[in-house]
């Protein structure tokens, strides 16, 4: 495995930031535990915090992209996004973290095939990485209400990321029959990616650093502006959140303690959705040229239109990237309708072209 000490965090954080955008500071979190995690040092679990739409499950599918890139990762090429709820049984007190591992088996499955052996099986199960989405619906409260399903699923998953060895049970083919077998798995080498909106989470934080008993405070800023010198006093989630906010949102002091990092996605701004809006691989832009060119159309943006929509985008803080699809439908809706009968839709030899302008944004978007 010492060849797997050449990818240094400095290169993995190269490689996500590609398809990650206006978040380089969480990257570099993921990019040590991702260094961690292959090199078998002692798990770098990460909690990510942030409004819809600003990255989180873009992060995770980077992280996939990572592994499948490089022969040499192929034994962590296990990887498993999942609803945090998922794992919640009939019951509401019933955990079945069955269906965590079931999930790891079947992708391991998916890269061997169904004649994988014992030995094979364990070593890429106990090697995989594990995504769970929507961990803040797990919170032990919920609109003040105790969430019984929440406390037995935190309390299940830590027992995983404290590093217990689990007794698997499944079957494999070994020539031509199927036999049982029960697999030791250590999960100390599972590697756990959680993410979250937590939306009540920043009047929380907030309520509390306005407090005057709190040891937190808002620090006054000088801002420059047309009027003169003024101070401005502003908050931000990601300068004065700490470990004990989860405990106060419902996060069980146990299960939150078994996370190295938690750390807090930045809102997106207008430049960073014009970055996406232009390269990234799910762009409505891109989207929309691909179906423009089945009409031998070709779709152009100026940058000023491009300007617009991520302004407007930009508005809508919590669903973030999201936004751009809304306000990016709302403006090509029409065109992508009935395009021939528009007069922006000009012949160019044997092929047309379709150019979006500021002026043309503008009107749609009205």
């Amino acid at each position: 495995m010492s060849e797997l000490k050449n990818f240094l965090p400095k290169k993995i954080f190269e490689f996500l930031s590609k398809s990650v955008l206006g978040q380089d500071d969480v990257l570099k979190y993921v990019s040590v535990a991702l260094y961690r995690h292959i090199n078998h040092s002692k798990a770098d679990n990460i909690l990510l915090i942030g409004n819809s739409g600003t990255g989180k499950t873009t992060i995770m599918k980077a992280i996939k992209a990572f592994y499948d890139a490089y022969e040499d990762l192929k034994i962590f090429r296990v990887m498993v996004i999942m609803n945090a709820n998922m794992l919640i049984g009939e019951d509401e007190a019933d955990v079945q973290c069955i269906r965590l591992f079931k999930n790891i088996e079947n992708k391991v499955r998916t890269l061997w095939g169904k004649d994988i052996n014992e030995e094979t099986l364990k070593e890429y199960m106990e090697n995989a990485t594990v995504c769970l989405d929507e961990i803040d619906k797990i919170s032990a409260k919920i609109s003040g209400k105790v969430n019984v399903s929440g406390i037995a699923i935190q309390q299940a998953l830590l027992t995983i990321m404290e590093g217990e060895t689990v007794i698997y049970e499944t079957a494999i083919t070994e020539n031509g029959k199927i036999k049982n077998i029960k697999i030791p798995l250590d999960t100390s080498r599972l590697l756990f990616i959680c993410g979250g909106a937590f939306e009540e989470l920043y009047d929380q934080v907030y309520n509390q650093v306005v407090n005057p008993s709190e040891k937190r405070k808002l620090k006054p800023q000088i801002v420059v502006g047309k009027k003169g010198v003024s101070f401005e006093s502003k908050f931000s989630l990601k300068e004065f959140l700490a470990f004990e906010d989860l405990f106060r949102y419902g996060m069980v002091p146990q299960f939150i303690s078994r996370f190295s990092a938690m750390v807090v996605l930045n809102n997106l701004s207008v430049e960073n959705l014009k970055a996406i809006l232009k390269n990234a691989a799910d762009s409505p832009y891109r989207d929309s040229k691909e179906y423009f060119g089945t009409m031998n159309i070709d779709l152009n943006l100026s940058e000023d239109a491009i300007e617009l929509i991520a302004t407007h985008a930009a508005e809508s803080t919590r669903i973030g990237a999201r936004a751009l699809r809304e306000v990016f439908s709302k403006m090509i809706t029409a065109l992508e309708f009935d395009p021939f009968s528009s007069e922006k839709v000009v012949k160019d030899g044997d092929r047309y072209t379709l150019a979006i302008t500021k002026e043309v944004a503008e009107k749609a978007l009205k």
